[in-house]
């Protein structure tokens, strides 16, 4: 198509996506709550004429159909994560959150937009587009991921590949991170009890001691990592809550820890759980105490397809930084990939020279540069041949 007109296309997307990042970003809702989210979704996909479908109550589908292509086209899918997290905001900006406790930390009102923009743009040019395209709009991906119940209910069905993104703070915006292979790790999380038996803090001796207990564990699994995985090998445990007890001058009976197992694969956290299990039982023995950990599948690890990769990066000439570390964050954008081939990529979201604030923490923000390169990277994957 013409390049002229593909990219004054793509600035007049952007600059409308910049309004909606901003509206978005003054409401933020959390995960399977995000009902004025997906109104305005459905507004603004309306208006471009699209038929939209509402799989979940806090979920919006939408198709756009190319005409430059045969009958026997390919699907392409895009996912844009819409929750926000509760956290209170502390960036100084004009369209800060207007909900307390509540804020987008993590850039998925930037995601929605994007994918906002990339449907204006993508029906502008229905005669160039040889292939289907499917956009996502999924809610929950910070709690208990809903990535996972959309593929359930058959979201991937007629879909030949899909491509996820997060914007990137470490990133200048107008850049483009792209990793090979595992992107994600996998992730198990952790709910271990300690149980003893309650005493008088002055009379140890007349009881067990589940905190000291829970003391002991939290620090021998500290040494799994550093002694007992390889050092070629990627893992981790970390606890990050720890209640029990009633008062300081009584030890408690129980104690409840919560934390995260990850690892590179699934091998590494099923060692890592193994090795916990071997030290609850032998802390058990010697300290007299029932430490018992339950483990539950997290997120799967996201693994990127190599073919997928290339399309991004050709779509992203010019603005791409190719990475090669991995990240032991995860995301259930991995349920999608499970299911088929496609790639997962970093939007550059930084001020360059600044000191810019993490994703999750309160005064995390959004440079309105990246919807722009966030939407032309989109759109020209839609352009390529599959």
């Amino acid at each position: 198509m013409d390049r002229q007109k593909f990219k004054a296309q793509v600035e007049q997307a952007a600059r409308e996506a910049k309004g909606i990042f901003e509206e978005l970003h003054s409401w933020p809702e959390l995960g399977n709550e995000e009902f004025k989210t997906v109104t305005l979704i459905g507004k603004k996909l309306k208006e471009l004429g699209l038929g939209i479908e509402r799989p979940l109550a806090t979920a919006v589908v939408v198709n756009i159909k190319g005409t430059g292509g045969g009958t026997l086209k390919k699907t392409i899918a895009f996912r844009a994560d819409i929750d926000a997290l509760p956290i209170a905001e502390e960036a100084m900006v004009s369209y800060r959150s207007r909900r307390a406790g509540i804020m987008h930390a993590c850039g998925h009102d930037a995601h929605t937009a994007i994918l906002l923009g990339l449907a204006r743009v993508l029906c502008g040019m229905r005669e160039a587009l040889q292939c289907d395209v499917r956009l996502i709009f999924q809610p929950d991906e910070e709690g208990n991921g809903s990535a996972e119940r959309l593929v359930r209910l058959g979201i991937l069905k007629g879909v030949d590949r899909i491509f996820g993104f997060h914007v990137r703070p470490e990133l200048n915006a107008g850049s483009i991170g792209l990793p090979y292979g595992t992107v994600h790790g996998e992730s198990r999380v952790c709910r271990i009890e300690v149980k003893g038996e309650a005493s008088h803090g002055a009379r140890p001796d007349q009881g067990k001691d589940a905190v000291y207990g829970a003391a002991e564990f939290i620090s021998i699994c500290q040494s799994i990592v550093s002694r007992d995985l390889g050092p070629d090998k990627a893992g981790l445990i970390s606890f990050g809550k720890i209640e029990g007890g009633t008062g300081g001058n009584i030890l408690a009976g129980q104690v409840h820890i919560d934390g995260i197992v990850r690892g590179e694969n699934a091998q590494i956290c099923d060692f890592l759980c193994s090795r916990m299990n071997v030290i609850a039982k032998g802390l058990s023995q010697v300290l007299e105490l029932r430490i018992t950990p339950e483990f539950e599948q997290g997120c799967r690890a996201v693994v990127n397809d190599e073919a997928s990769v290339e399309m991004v990066k050709t779509a992203a000439a010019g603005k791409l930084i190719e990475m090669k570390e991995l990240s032991l964050t995860v995301d259930d954008f991995s349920a999608y990939l499970r299911k088929v081939p496609g790639a997962y990529f970093f939007l550059g979201s930084g001020y360059e020279g600044k000191n810019n604030s993490g994703l999750h923490t309160s005064r995390f923000q959004v440079n309105e540069e990246c919807l722009e390169t966030g939407i032309e990277t989109l759109a020209g994957i839609c352009t390529q041949k599959l």
